[in-house]
């Protein structure tokens, strides 16, 4: 089986494609803005005219493309969650995508989403729920890829490709960015021997470990289908999440140092539908 997977410079997409590497079984092929490496087409998705090249490069190489796992993402910044450039970019995508997938007959694609479609509001959420992105830090991407989600269903779905859209919780692992708030308080802890957690450390949200994201995806590479699914791990509150920090790393004898201001939203993310799934 071969697969193509956008943005293999990134966290999710690089460790996705060095794992099929690996493991063998699947022919992973990347998508990268920057890079050329063996199996990895340099391409940026957000280049109309780049990617009739892309399409015409495969079709020419002769190449059978069986799925498609969607990784790439123009993501916020501090600077950039208000700019509305970020929704448009993130539609481009979605667009070029499509494109992608029609010109190529791939009969699969794995989209990753996030669950930023749901409010930063205390609940518990489903794929049922209803979504909320205004009421969410990074409205703007959460929106985009939302966007994505009804976009690929409507314009592939009636052309007999299976969509699978996953909404990933907070993922986790050692290429993760640096802004993210677990490798925030890792590089804290590694530094000052202790953690500050805001919100008097009252804060819930979802985690889940990079491994497990990908047994979701390469399993529906493997086992096509229609369907939405959350994606996550653990729901921990954030005192909860730096003890854990701390005992990963043996330093028992680091400080935890709670500020009352700050977030104290307790966000629960459901995802006993892909916990079924995957224990058949």
């Amino acid at each position: 089986m071969n697969i193509l997977i956008s943005g293999v410079s990134g966290f999710i997409g690089g460790d996705l494609f060095s794992r099929c590497k690996e493991n063998g079984g699947i022919m992973p092929y990347g998508i990268s803005k920057s890079s050329n490496e063996e199996n990895i087409f340099q391409l940026d998705l957000l280049d109309k005219a780049a990617v009739f090249e892309f399409i015409e490069k495969i079709k020419s190489s002769k190449i059978v493309i069986d799925s498609f796992v969607h990784c790439a993402a123009v993501l916020a910044t501090s600077g950039s969650q208000n700019d509305i450039s970020l929704f448009q970019k993130n539609n481009t995508l979605t667009e070029n995508v499509i494109l992608i997938v029609n010109e190529l007959s791939i009969k699969s694609l794995i989209n990753l989403s996030t669950i930023g479609v749901y409010p930063n509001k205390d609940g518990e959420y489903f794929e049922e729920s209803n979504i909320n992105p205004s009421q969410n830090a990074e409205c703007l991407y959460s929106l985009a890829k939302f966007c994505s989600e009804e976009l690929f269903n409507f314009f592939l779905i009636p052309q007999n490709v299976f969509v699978t859209n996953l909404r990933l919780s907070q993922v986790y692992g050692k290429r993760m960015r640096d802004d993210r708030i677990y490798k925030i308080m890792e590089a804290e802890l590694l530094a000052d021997n202790k953690i500050t957690v805001w919100g008097n450390g009252e804060r819930v949200s979802n985690f889940v470990p990079i491994d497990f994201v990908l047994k979701a995806i390469l399993f529906f590479v493997a086992n096509q289908t229609n369907g939405l699914f959350n994606v996550g791990g653990e729901n921990i509150s954030y005192e909860a999440l730096a003890k854990k920090i701390i005992a990963a790393k043996n330093m028992d004898n680091a400080a935890i140092h709670l500020v009352d201001k700050g977030v104290k939203s307790k966000v629960y993310i459901n995802s006993e539908k892909l916990n079924r799934v995957l224990s058949f």
